[in-house]
């Protein structure tokens, strides 16, 4: 089944509807959507199927939906344009379907927060002065060096179209992840001032972030407890003296997993960027926090990762929210009225997806 459907829908599109009552989330959409099904993927041995709306193009799930044109890879180019207002060109040429980008089908996703992440800094690289801006901000203080900005671990160079894989990152994972061959530790984003600072942003759209678990991992593998995940990012690193990093000497009970290790990738490659400072950023959605409070969408991050680290670098983690992004380096900027206009208007589970009026 195939739709012809280009639009983007943003969340003045949309309403919030339930699957059983068959209606599409479009407002004023009349299809019957329980009439219509698409296969979505095997669940237990058995191919699941949902439903579909074809006059716009979407695959409606529990809380959201996908921008869906049809099965063939030309039809996967259609739907993720749709949800990537910005540089989507660049997108299918280096990361879609290439070694470049884990999971890189699935911006098409109205919840993906790797498509708001793709589609903000892109389009604040594309204005450098507002990149320095944010940089500044994090690092609290005045930046005048030019910014590299690094998506799932590679250079965007807009202006040549072209993407190279960051050395250092790629050592760190040769050192610490060589065995590891699902989903190796990839930095949402990171914002670099060659041989000054190297700086990790773990990006939260709608989600939340992991804890360690105590089961046991799969082979080929990240580890999920506490236990292995110290012993293979801090005991068997060579590259950084990890005990001058961490203090382990009364770790909280929630412990952050996928932070911690965006720590040990940004000091280690730091070290090889030639000693240079590192930050690692949390950055959350202040809408889904409020929303979520009293739920772990909403657990104070700061004082638990600045917890288990030495005093000299706990200023080095921090947090930031998108609407602090809109408000530090996009509120005001003419040149950047259509990246305002995307964060006032972005959808996230058919409703409002910022605290931004």
């Amino acid at each position: 089944m195939k739709s012809n459907c280009t639009i983007s829908f943003s969340r003045n599109d949309l309403q919030r509807t339930r699957l059983w009552q068959g209606k599409c989330p479009v407002k004023n959409c009349t299809v019957d959507i329980k009439q219509h099904k698409v296969s979505f993927q095997k669940y237990k041995g058995k191919m699941r199927y949902l439903a579909f709306c074809p006059e716009h193009g979407i695959r409606i799930h529990k809380n959201g939906f996908v921008y869906y044109n049809g099965s063939s890879p030309a039809d996967l180019i259609t739907a993720t344009k749709r949800n990537l207002m910005f540089h989507s060109d660049y997108y299918v040429t280096n990361f879609l379907k290439k070694k470049n980008k884990m999971e890189s089908g699935r911006l098409c996703y109205e919840s993906s927060e790797d498509a708001v992440s793709y589609n903000v800094f892109t389009e604040l690289l594309s204005n450098g002065a507002a990149l320095k801006r944010l940089v500044g901000n994090i690092l609290k203080r005045h930046i005048k060096d030019e910014v590299e900005l690094y998506l799932w671990g590679g250079k965007i160079d807009l202006r040549n179209n072209s993407f190279v894989q960051y050395k250092p990152l790629i050592k760190v994972r040769n050192h610490l992840e060589r065995d590891i061959k699902r989903f190796a530790t990839e930095p949402d984003i990171m914002l670099v001032i060659p041989k000054k600072v190297v700086i990790c942003i773990e990006a939260k759209f709608g989600s939340k972030n992991p804890i360690a678990k105590e089961q046991k991992e799969k082979q080929e593998e990240k580890p999920k407890s506490k236990i292995k995940l110290i012993e293979r990012y801090c005991v068997k690193n060579r590259i950084i003296d990890t005990k001058e990093l961490f203090d382990f000497s009364n770790t909280p009970k929630l412990f952050y997993e996928q932070l911690f290790r965006n720590i040990v990738f940004a000091a280690s490659m730091a070290k090889l960027e030639g000693n240079v400072n590192w930050y690692v950023v949390n950055l959350r959605n202040q809408h889904v926090m409020n929303l979520k409070r009293g739920k772990p969408e909403s657990m104070p991050i700061m004082r638990n990762i600045r917890s288990i680290l030495k005093p000299r670098y706990k200023k080095r983690f921090t947090h930031l929210t998108w609407e602090d992004i809109y408000n530090k380096a996009v509120k005001g900027n003419e040149e950047l009225v259509n990246l305002a206009w995307y964060l006032k208007n972005k959808s996230l589970n058919c409703g409002r997806a910022f605290n931004i009026l």
